[in-house]
């Protein structure tokens, strides 16, 4: 007889591995604006829903993965038959099947798979705050790391802070329990603390900035104190 487990102890690691259709799928689908709330179930009613006939005709022969819905203005999301060794492969791997007495197909016909991948050893840490970011990165790091092709410096002060690949931090700049990513500029008599500085910005000189998200390819006018802020272009955040 099957058996079904059921688990309260698991946490979201908000960690998707797509394919590239799904990804087209969610370009269609503007409607859709939460990967958690809105995709992932939809992928999972779509999964063992039961796939009509005219359905299985143009999953198999069809090397497009978008078709239009005939009934409705949203798109279907459907899996090429070019797909077929890669969904053979997830079947072998999967021990589910939702029959009793029979050898019956459990997804109905369908081609879609949705599965979840628990994680039983090693470091997961949610970085869903910049605080809990800053943390993770201290904990995988030792006291302060400077990526190759950096250019430091004299007379600055980095303190429990990664510096990124190719940036550069000039005079008489201090950097404090921070995360400074790619190809950021940091001017003259800086001062950042508990902040994270995203790729190719650059920090104006003499700039204060306190617990602050700084997005990529931003720049900081010189002089400014920010705090507790987040700086960011109007198309760089995504609720996942």
């Amino acid at each position: 007889h099957p058996r079904m487990h059921i688990k309260t102890g698991l946490v979201d690691a908000h960690l998707y591995c797509l394919k590239k259709a799904v990804v087209d799928f969610l370009t269609e689908n503007k409607s859709i604006s939460s990967i958690r709330g809105e995709l992932v179930p939809y992928l999972v009613r779509k999964q063992f829903s039961k796939t009509t006939d005219s359905q299985k005709v143009r999953e198999d022969s069809e090397d497009q993965t978008l078709k239009k819905n005939d009934s409705s203005t949203n798109h279907e999301l459907l899996i090429a038959s070019r797909d077929e060794p890669l969904l053979q492969l997830a079947q072998e791997r999967s021990c589910w099947n939702d029959h009793r007495g029979d050898m019956s197909e459990a997804y109905h016909g369908g081609k879609l798979r949705c599965y979840v991948h628990i994680m039983d050893q090693g470091l997961c840490y949610r970085v869903n705050t910049l605080a809990a970011y800053i943390e993770a990165n201290r904990q995988v790091g030792s006291d302060s790391i400077i990526g190759p092709q950096c250019q430091i410096a004299d007379k600055t002060s980095i303190k429990r802070s990664t510096i990124g690949n190719s940036s550069t931090v000039k005079e008489k700049v201090k950097v404090t329990n921070s995360i400074v990513m790619h190809g950021v500029t940091i001017e003259e008599g800086c001062n950042i603390q508990g902040s994270v500085i995203c790729s190719n910005a650059v920090i104006g000189r003499g700039a204060d900035l306190k617990y602050c998200l700084v997005g990529n390819g931003q720049r900081i006018e010189p002089e400014v104190e920010r705090t507790n802020e987040v700086i960011v272009g109007t198309d760089q955040l995504m609720e996942i």
